[in-house]
């Protein structure tokens, strides 16, 4: 997930995940598992040997994620999956600990929140952003509602992979801080239209509401005309689309306030 951009950082500390509704049909994590023969089945959970990467200190005892860092947490499973209950309390305590860094923790099992995070989380952490992950609009109105009314400081709407046109309007209160589109990518991807895209970006843009376009997918339909889009292209293309709002230098939402250096950010490479 982390790409070439060197302010993230990809934490797995399991993997694994079951499917729970339309948009995880083509899951690239089943996809991966399989391209490189993965004796173990997609669906079942299993510790990584990253666990505890937020803690892990190099030689010099310096960190090995150094702060300031964007974390994308568990996106070859689900944080919230149930069969991870056991492990998820040290991750918090790692979260909690590393406050230099800004966790992304991305999740289809909304409904479950509240029976997982910590004694002490309160309004929640100021170094985590929960974005709540739709994919349709049965998903956008059974989720949704349920993750405005959570604790959660910092929200974040993932529309992905968007199979249809999304009405985000009653869902776009002012404590969302971003709305994020994609495409579906890979074997037997479901195609992602322009019109839907740009529907949802003038929903946000009328609200105040920062929208990134993050890749195409690899079906991508835009006048009428259906597009194939190579997977070392989905993320460039919907970059040069030139469409995000209120969305910084770094790719992140205006929100975040960490300090980045000049030599951290590099675009995709592309060739």
């Amino acid at each position: 997930m982390a790409e070439n951009w060197e302010i993230y950082t990809d934490w797995n500390p399991w993997h694994g995940c079951t499917k729970i509704s339309a948009g995880c049909k083509f899951c690239y994590v089943y996809r991966q598992d399989a391209m490189y023969g993965s004796e173990i089945s997609s669906s079942e959970c299993r510790k990584t040997a990253n666990f505890n990467l937020p803690i892990k200190r190099r030689r010099d005892k310096s960190w090995k994620i150094p702060g300031g860092r964007v974390v994308f947490t568990c996106f070859t499973s689900d944080f919230l999956l149930k069969d991870a209950d056991q492990w998820r309390p040290e991750c918090w305590q790692m979260i909690r600990q590393r406050s230099d860094l800004w966790f992304h923790i991305f999740t289809k099992r909304i409904d479950r929140f509240m029976e997982c995070v910590p004694d002490d989380w309160g309004n929640g952490y100021d170094n985590v952003l929960v974005g709540c992950t739709v994919e349709n609009q049965a998903m956008a109105d059974y989720r949704l509602p349920i993750f405005l009314k959570l604790p959660i400081k910092h929200k974040s709407i993932i529309i992905g992979p968007m199979l249809s046109d999304i009405d985000l309007a009653p869902y776009l209160h002012p404590q969302i801080e971003e709305v994020a589109t994609s495409g579906e990518s890979g074997v037997g991807a479901r195609p992602c239209h322009y019109d839907w895209i740009l529907h949802v970006r003038q929903q946000c843009v009328e609200r105040g509401i920062p929208f990134r376009f993050h890749q195409t997918g690899a079906y991508f339909v835009k006048d009428g005309k259906t597009y194939r889009i190579p997977r070392r292209y989905q993320l460039s293309q919907a970059h040069k689309a030139n469409i995000d709002y209120k969305i910084g230098k770094y790719m992140v939402p205006e929100t975040i306030k960490f300090e980045w250096k000049e030599e951290d950010y590099h675009l995709p490479s592309i060739s």
